[in-house]
């Protein structure tokens, strides 16, 4: 609407060059020229936005999905609890939760800690050792976060759906793995989506490309809400945590061959 009283009142004016709204009118379409110009000139475009907005689609899809199925899982370890009330029951669930919750809670603590430090497995584990061809170095940029992250994650999830009958009779071993898958979450794809793309995209055009890349996160944060639970009735529990699975290695894959090699290094 104002852009077209701009023209109007451009037209009243004679289109007179000295006018001020036709100055505003032609800031205006200057500014909306470069914005779509910009990302039409962005190199790769395509790939960039598989990485960046299909990794959040699918994290989202795990993430949201996961919050809502944890009750199974804490049934699965712990019973249903048919015998308590329904206040016992809700105490039981709180206390299961936030076992969760501190287990994984931090792995945002270690992000915050370890993001742009350059760390190595073998001084890690012994003081007085050099990293080597061995051992090499890692630079904890985004990216490489994301990646172990998202690969953690599927050897979890898959070690789970697969050992899901046996790890229901330990527990504390349920409870323990399951939630890992959150704190390599944290310390992985749920702190590095959102800074991808500030690091991937050119400054003209890279707010509006993580909009759209954030707006592909909450298309997935609602299949995940929307699917967990029928897939659960339908396929079982052990399905849900192999596809699982097989969502954060195709989280692995897109960051790894779509997102560009100079935010990896």
């Amino acid at each position: 609407d104002n852009e077209m009283a701009l023209i109007d009142n451009s037209h009243l004016h004679g289109r007179d060059p000295n006018s001020l709204e036709f100055d505003a009118l032609q800031d205006l379409q200057g500014e909306n020229r470069g914005l779509w110009e910009s990302i039409k000139s962005e190199p790769q475009l395509k790939r960039k936005l598989a990485g960046t907005a299909g990794a959040w689609f699918l994290f989202d899809v795990l993430f949201y999905g996961n919050t809502l199925f944890e009750p199974l899982v804490l049934e699965a370890a712990f019973g249903p609890g048919s015998g308590a009330d329904g206040y016992e029951l809700l105490q039981s669930t709180a206390r299961d939760s936030l076992v969760i919750s501190l287990l994984s809670l931090p792995g945002y603590f270690m992000t915050v800690l370890l993001i742009g430090r350059r760390t190595c497995t073998c001084r890690s584990l012994r003081t007085n050792s050099r990293c080597s061809a061995i051992c090499p170095p890692f630079r904890q940029t985004p990216s490489f976060i994301q990646l172990q992250g998202f690969g953690l994650m599927f050897l979890l999830y898959l070690t789970i759906g697969l050992l899901w009958h046996r790890l229901s009779e330990v527990p504390w071993l349920l409870i323990l793995l399951y939630a890992s898958t959150f704190f390599f979450s944290n310390y992985g794809p749920n702190s590095t989506t959102f800074l991808l793309p500030s690091v991937t995209y050119s400054k003209e055009c890279r707010s509006t490309l993580n909009g759209i890349s954030a707006a592909w996160g909450k298309v997935g944060a609602i299949a995940g809400a929307s699917l967990f639970a029928p897939a659960s009735k339908a396929r079982g529990e052990p399905f849900v945590m192999i596809f699982c699975g097989c969502v954060s290695l195709m989280g692995w894959l897109l960051t790894k061959f779509f997102v560009p090699s100079n935010t990896l290094s």
